[in-house]
């Protein structure tokens, strides 16, 4: 097929405006070809085929939730590619090794009851599944539920989905979130999911366990060694810290500029250093945790 894409005038009967398509095609390939066997960095290779091809392009030319969808994945592809090439050893940072990692096995067809296995689903393919030990991962607003539900009204979804993850689990249930998290090769603080919530802390242990306050998880990431230790050591529950003061105080009304989002004004101010902007741009409302978010006074 290669071969025949290469000399599109060989072939009879094919018109000359599929001749001329056929030789961009090629010499786009050829390029990027040529970028592999130079042994670039992957991620590098990934953004020039994705800027070289045009595919992000008509994707943005959609104009569809569907399509902005695929543009993030493709950009958290390129951000794990980047994150390969800074941690893989010499001679091991080829473009095979790294499909080699990230290829994907679909053998949900020979996997058998007896055998001890992970198994990695999306919430929507866990439905009518039941498992003993169930853990959902990326339990935070933003995530799940995703900010394009929240934007666009689709909360109530996202609450129906998560209590189909949750009742999922015949014995035991695990939920978990980040306080912090790569995001298309950014560093990203977060905020627990309003899920998380709304369970009866009754259900759950979350209380028995010490959790980082805003202000520990601060002294965590800038510290380290014992002065990591400490301030794990002098955080208290999660419940207690969502009572603590913010560092960055807001009043309410109180117009701010965010870094990426713009200006807007906070109009609500939540426990825990939580505060709710109103964006002027898109008209859309933000928590954001003030002693991480970069948004300052206007």
């Amino acid at each position: 097929m290669w071969d025949v894409a290469a000399a599109p005038d060989t072939v009879p009967g094919l018109g000359a405006a599929a001749v001329k398509a056929f030789g961009r095609f090629m010499s786009t390939m050829e390029s990027l070809r040529d970028l592999a066997r130079e042994r670039v960095p992957v991620g590098d290779l990934l953004e020039a085929l994705l800027t070289q091809t045009g595919y992000i392009e008509a994707l943005q030319a959609e104009r569809t939730i569907e399509a902005q969808g695929r543009i993030e994945n493709l950009e958290e592809l390129v951000s794990v590619a980047r994150e390969f090439d800074a941690s893989s050893e010499a001679g091991e940072d080829t473009l095979d090794v790294f499909l080699q990692q990230i290829a994907l096995v679909a053998d949900a067809d020979t996997r058998r009851e007896d055998e001890s296995l992970v198994t990695l689903m999306t919430l929507h393919n866990a439905k009518g599944l039941e498992y003993p030990i169930v853990f959902i991962v990326g339990c935070e607003d933003g995530v799940f539920p995703h900010s394009r539900s929240v934007e666009e009204g689709g909360l109530e979804e996202e609450r129906r989905l998560f209590y189909v993850g949750v009742t999922r689990a015949m014995r035991d249930l695990y939920l978990s979130y980040a306080r912090r998290r790569a995001v298309f090769g950014m560093h990203a603080y977060g905020l627990r999911s309003r899920f998380l919530d709304e369970i009866p802390a009754s259900l759950t242990d979350r209380e028995d366990e010490p959790v980082l306050s805003a202000g520990a998880g601060r002294a965590l990431f800038e510290s380290g060694g014992a002065e990591a230790a400490a301030a794990t050591q002098r955080a208290g529950s999660w419940a207690a810290s969502r009572r603590d003061t913010p560092a960055v105080q807001f009043a309410l009304g109180e117009d701010v500029v965010h870094a990426s989002f713009g200006e807007g004004v906070v109009t609500a101010i939540e426990p825990g250093g939580i505060i709710v902007v109103r964006f002027r741009g898109d008209g859309s409302e933000r928590k954001l945790m003030a002693d991480f978010a970069p948004v300052t006074r206007a």
